[in-house]
């Protein structure tokens, strides 16, 4: 699975991370996202279902919060 830590980032820096990792990966495979940022808690999730992306999985803990998509 690959990853990305954007703890400590604000958006658009964490949505514009997932897109380019997001483009890299092929059908299938996942992305696991950490982040802090309130407005990417949203946005990427929102982002992920706009382009046909799965969430396999949301988790919060305290401020952080980690999203897992699937790309289709």
């Amino acid at each position: 699975m690959h990853k990305i830590d954007a703890r400590g980032k604000v958006c658009p820096l964490p949505l514009f991370y997932t897109k380019k990792q997001i483009d890299g990966l092929k059908t299938g495979e996942e992305l696991e996202v950490l982040s802090d940022d309130v407005t990417a808690r949203n946005a990427i999730p929102q982002w992920t279902r706009e382009h046909g992306h799965e969430i396999v999985k949301i988790e919060e803990s305290g401020s952080d919060f980690k999203v897992i998509i699937k790309k289709h």
